[in-house]
């Protein structure tokens, strides 16, 4: 009767925080700090239910080891996809730093248990610290990624939206003034998303300045793409000056507050740089939300990748936070390998 109880408890306590999650969520989705919630929340709820399972299917439970037991298969899987990925991205891209991102990861993966044996091997009690510290920064950044990522797909599977003033469309460069492929994308989700709004129709607003190999601004290629998709010339604002995506948000909100002072600004870019463009536009204040046009399958883990660094030195104080409790398990590690050796 008691373990019953206790299990009846545990399930208001993990219903009581969905529902605050889910309240938060429809609030406003662009905090990060909801990423650290969803993460423990899923396995919390994974755990549950195996544990109701296991009671009411018998072998349910040694089912489930048996998919724990192959979790260091599945590393093995990921990481060769890291470096399948990294090569890929080489070829078609180039061997520049920002597309080695996962073949890097992926190498890690192999190379950093190695290291760990051959430093326990080595049997002192600062090669075991370093081993530790490995295994803990490992543990650490393999959380971050799939807090990342998980949000990331909630953020864009989920989004919480209300009547939009503007769509706004980031841009990307521009080749002889000619839209890329993945320019492309993010130009035909923004199409998408201005039709969805039958009444007040929102503005399109293409924003992006001129780059050093550009032949005009991005905002101007982006809007005769529009012209050319049958959208109104009326219902284009073109910002034109914009370097950055701090500067994309600042300018194009200054355009459409001048038109429509109420409503959303929809922002609209590449999938992987939604979340980290939909948090740029709360630190500057505006009411907006974002979503992410399509992108080459073979180009999202090494943008991804990209996108959490910015994420991590963009969010540092919540960063050091999430940190702490591994901080602190190597800090205890290192003090009971000095009292013993």
């Amino acid at each position: 009767m008691e373990s019953v109880l206790a299990q009846l408890v545990g399930w208001v306590f993990l219903a009581a925080l969905w529902w605050l999650f889910i309240r938060q969520y429809r609030k406003d989705p662009r905090r990060l700090g909801l990423a650290a919630l969803l993460l423990p929340l899923v396995f919390f709820t994974i755990s549950a239910v195996v544990d109701l399972l296991t009671s009411v299917i018998p072998g349910f439970g040694f089912l489930f080891s048996i998919v724990l037991v192959l979790t260091p298969l599945m590393v093995i899987v990921f990481g060769a996809a890291l470096i399948y990925n990294g090569i890929l991205m080489c070829r078609r891209e180039g061997a520049k730093p920002a597309n080695l991102l996962s073949l890097a990861a992926g190498l890690s993966v192999f190379v950093l248990p190695v290291i760990a044996v051959l430093l326990i091997r080595i049997e002192s009690w600062w090669t075991y610290s370093l081993a530790f510290v490995l295994f803990m920064a490992s543990v650490f950044t393999a959380s971050l990624f799939a807090m990342l990522l998980l949000y990331a797909w909630v953020h864009a599977r989920y989004p919480s939206k209300g009547e939009a003033a503007a769509v706004v469309v980031l841009g990307a460069r521009t080749i002889n003034g000619k839209v890329t492929p993945l320019l492309r994308g993010r130009l035909d989700k923004g199409i998408d998303l201005h039709q969805l709004q039958a009444s007040a129709r929102p503005f399109m607003v293409p924003t992006g300045g001129q780059g050093h190999d550009e032949e005009e601004p991005e905002g101007v290629s982006m809007a005769r793409y529009l012209r050319e998709q049958g959208i109104a010339d009326e219902q284009i604002l073109v910002e034109d000056r914009a370097r950055d995506t701090l500067e994309n948000l600042e300018f194009s909100d200054a355009l459409v507050r001048a038109q429509r002072p109420d409503g959303q600004l929809w922002l609209v870019t590449s999938d992987y740089h939604a979340l980290r463009a939909a948090m740029a536009s709360r630190k500057l204040g505006l009411d907006a939300r974002a979503f992410g046009g399509k992108t080459a399958a073979y180009y999202r883990p090494s943008a991804f990748l990209r996108e959490c660094v910015a994420i991590v030195r963009d969010q540092k104080k919540l960063m050091v936070l999430l940190a702490l409790p591994f901080a602190l398990a190597v800090a205890g590690m290192m003090f009971v390998l000095t009292t013993t050796f």
